[in-house]
């Protein structure tokens, strides 16, 4: 059985190879402030994007995008707001969404990029 530590790293990595083939530069992973943390922390042209991934393997607890609430989006934009302060250059904030469905078998995978979600 796999953690869902493991998972998460999983998720993240290829989140972050599926935004570098886009053109994104990533700063970050895990970045955390003020006891929140941002999944990636990327630029892309003058944005700093602040990136949360889901990865969800089968259908039991549902799709990936399921687990990305309200409530989530705007305790990553604070996390976002203290990325901004420490920023030496201005740039606008964003936050994406990553999912990522991989059936229970793992033998299909599903990548959807949600940009400027909040």
């Amino acid at each position: 059985m796999v953690s869902t530590r493991r998972i998460g790293e999983l998720g993240e990595q290829i989140a972050e190879a599926f935004l570098e083939v886009k053109g994104y530069r990533i700063l970050r992973r895990n970045y955390v402030c003020a006891g929140r943390e941002i999944d990636l922390l990327a630029r892309i042209d003058s944005f700093l994007v602040a990136v949360e991934v889901k990865l969800r393997r089968g259908a039991r607890y549902g799709r990936a995008i399921e687990a990305v609430d309200r409530r989530k989006l705007s305790r990553i934009q604070l996390v976002l707001s203290g990325a901004l302060g420490q920023s030496s250059e201005p740039l606008q904030p964003r936050v994406d969404v990553v999912v990522i469905d991989i059936d229970s078998e793992m033998s299909r995978m599903i990548v959807r990029h949600i940009e400027a979600v909040y």
